[in-house]
This record gives structure tokens, sequence and C-alpha cells, in this order.
């Protein structure tokens, strides 16, 4: 399921819309982990057939530096020290959380990973101001025609 959270203004994540996915499948979310990669990963705690811990621990393969953050009711410290370690967690916030401070949260971890996903944002946008100027100056330079074994067809007319 894909939503668009509405909630937290594009202009903080460089302009960019935030789409999120949302599961109520663990092992849904780790096949979708194997076709997409996601900027942030969020879990609960406690979930039907696996644990948040195991769901990220797992996660870690297909997505091994993308943020991990698990949600939880449950304040064992030293189930979260555990959580931590075995899921390299990036954060834990604890239930209930406030809604403006869960967003806070999502942008700081989206905006501060040494500037990644900022840095993408602005790098995508750099890179389609240059695209635009060269087809400005030669209209069509952009354009590249593929070849079945993936070399590019030069045609020179």
């Amino acid at each position: 399921m894909r939503r668009n959270l509405a909630s937290i203004p594009s202009s903080r994540l460089g302009g960019e819309a935030l789409i999120i996915e949302v599961f109520t499948d663990p092992n849904a979310a780790l096949d979708r982990c194997e076709d997409m990669q996601f900027d942030l990963l969020v879990s609960d705690y406690r979930m039907p057939e696996m644990s948040g811990v195991e769901f990220l621990a797992r996660s870690i393969a297909s997505h091994p530096n993308t943020p991990r953050v698990i949600v939880s009711g449950f304040a064992d410290r030293d189930a979260i020290i555990a959580a931590i370690n075995e899921a390299q967690l990036t954060r834990f916030i604890e239930k209930p959380w406030v809604d403006a401070e869960l967003q806070r949260i999502v942008v700081a971890i989206l905006t501060s990973q040494g500037g990644r996903i900022a840095g993408k944002f602005a790098a995508e946008a750099s890179a389609q101001r240059e695209r635009d100027r060269l087809e400005q100056e030669s209209p069509g330079i952009t354009e590249v025609d593929w070849n079945p074994d993936g070399s590019i067809s030069i045609d020179p007319d």
C-alpha cells in the first residue's frame, strides 16, 4: 500500500513528496525490500509472525545502509539495547508518540544521513538543470538510443 504523507511539507525534504509504503505482513514488506530501495524503514516492536527486531535485522541484507527505526510501548532497557545492536537501529521511538515529534524525527533522519537524502534530492535537481541546459544548447543531445545488449547506439545522422 502506498501513501503520500501530506502532513510533512515537501519543502522540508528538498521539495520531494514523501511516499510511504505500509505493510501489515512483515514477509510482504521484506519481499518489497528486495524490489525497492527505501530511504527509511520503520517497524513496530511487536508484530504477528515476527518481531520488529527480526524484521529490521533481516532487512539489513537488502538495505545495509538504510536507517532503521523501531516503535514500541515496551520499554525494557535490555530489550531496547538488544534491538539496537541486533537490528542496527538508528532510533527507538516510544509509544504513544506525538505526531509532530515523529514527523520531526523522520525529517531529521532523512536529511541527516550525512546529507545523503538531502544530497540525493539536490543532486537530482542539479542533474535535471544540467540536462535542461544541454537540451537548450543542443536539442536532442540528452536522448540516448540503447541497443539490446546495453550499449549505446551512436548514429551520426
